[in-house]
């Protein structure tokens, strides 16, 4: 079965994933460890488990349907589960008072589910990345010719790719990952403010905060755009001292920009002058502390440092996403919320949607979208075969049902790859 939902955040307990899969007793009782009552979450349930379960009228369980709203998202069938388990001290830790001293807006009100495949949703997808890309060329000519950004008309485009993401963000993340605008920064943003929908959609939060993330995201950076060009797009390892300090004060310029906008939401504002803050004090251009950060600008920041880390230039290839993942966390100590970067953790994978990654056969495949319920799983479409020479005709695989390849091997992924591996450009496969 299913567990879709908890007696308790999922922030309070150590599970990665939100979201069980319960496959054996000793999943019962770890779970039975941190709660007393849970939801199964029927359609996502293996259906001959449940109607065995259903029809043997166990006598601790009782079936509660939700009401159905007009959102296909919002309608859940669930099944009421009571353990008789008191709660674990661990999660009476330390972890749990940091999770208590977060903002309340980052307290789950919902829990979103897939209305619509990842392939379904492509189109309005695509359609909502166009958009934005229109909207941030927009904002461009107007910066560079002194003309008020419409921030209404940001809202609007913010919204529909915020709508997307509600429906099944795999389609946008795997866009953020491989469209081009031709335009690095264009690029960056759109990403930036594609994870941070994804990230708060992940966390439950209510629609209008969505758009305030994305929104963030996708203005985060806008100061670089009075910086000298030849700068705007290095990663940070690879600026001089000079430069890095030049960098610093892509923030000045964007409080300049943002706080000028009278329509700009507070969250907006915070994320733009924030998001290179750290816990410890150690950020800048202010140098905060823990509490005194917005917890939209720690998402942002832990958002900021995942596209960095991933990113590559020439001569200096990105991590691996997994490798970029495990630095996140083990850097958590040294300033980003360590609960945040578990659940950002959660929220793209250990395969995000776009990357590439090597199978057991050797091929080279793109993952494209995720199996919610078995992560390590994803659909993928195979590019490359076991010498990495490209394949004519690409096959696209679920992983769940692939079975066997021709030799006989069962498929699986061996191993997540960095941008740019063995010259592969996955923009040209897909798009």
């Amino acid at each position: 079965m299913f567990v879709s939902d908890l007696d308790r955040p999922w922030l309070e307990t150590p599970y990665l994933i939100q979201g069980i899969l319960i496959q054996s007793k000793d999943d019962i009782n770890e779970l039975q460890r941190y709660c007393k009552h849970v939801y199964v979450d029927v359609d996502r349930s293996e259906p001959i488990v449940v109607q065995r379960y259903l029809s043997s009228a166990s006598s601790h369980a009782s079936l509660a349907v939700s009401n159905p709203r007009k959102s296909p998202a919002s309608y859940e069938p669930k099944i009421s589960c009571h353990a008789s388990s008191t709660i674990s001290n661990r999660c009476k830790s330390p972890a749990l008072q940091e999770t208590q001293s977060l903002d309340k807006r980052l307290q789950r009100v919902k829990t979103y589910a897939d209305i619509c495949t990842a392939e379904q949703e492509i189109p309005a997808a695509t359609k909502a990345y166009n958009i934005a890309a229109t909207l941030f060329r927009d904002i461009n000519f107007n910066l560079e010719n002194d003309i008020r950004i419409d921030m209404q008309v940001a809202h609007e485009v913010v919204d529909s790719l915020r709508e997307s993401v509600i429906r099944n963000p795999d389609a946008a993340l795997l866009l953020a990952q491989l469209k081009t605008t031709g335009k690095e920064l264009y690029d960056n943003a759109i990403k930036t403010s594609v994870h941070l929908l994804a990230f708060g959609r992940h966390l439950g939060l209510p629609q209008k905060e969505l758009t305030i993330l994305g929104l963030g995201g996708l203005l985060m950076d806008i100061g670089k755009q009075r910086l000298p060009k030849e700068i705007q797009n290095k990663r940070n390892m690879s600026l001089t001292s000079n430069e890095r300090k030049l960098m610093k004060q892509h923030i000045t310029y964007g409080e300049e920009i943002v706080t000028q906008l009278n329509e700009a939401p507070e969250g907006v504002i915070k994320i733009v002058i924030q998001h290179h803050e750290r816990e410890n004090g150690n950020g800048y251009p202010v140098g905060l502390y823990a509490n005194q950060l917005h917890p939209y600008a720690r998402m942002a920041a832990i958002v900021d440092c995942y596209e960095e880390l991933i990113w590559g230039e020439s001569r200096i290839p990105g991590m691996k996403p997994f490798h970029a993942l495990k630095e996140l966390k083990d850097n958590a100590q040294n300033g980003l919320n360590y609960i945040l970067v578990e659940q950002f953790s959660q929220c793209i994978g250990m395969f995000p949607v776009g990357s590439l990654v090597e199978l057991n056969t050797g091929e080279i495949a793109i993952v494209l979208t995720h199996n919610r319920t078995q992560r390590s799983l994803p659909q993928i479409m195979i590019i490359c075969d076991a010498h990495k020479r490209p394949y004519e005709h690409p096959v696209t695989l679920d992983l769940r049902t692939a079975g066997k390849n021709p030799g006989g091997v069962e498929y699986a992924i061996a191993n997540d790859l960095p941008q740019g591996a063995y010259a592969i450009d996955p923009k040209k496969y897909y798009l």
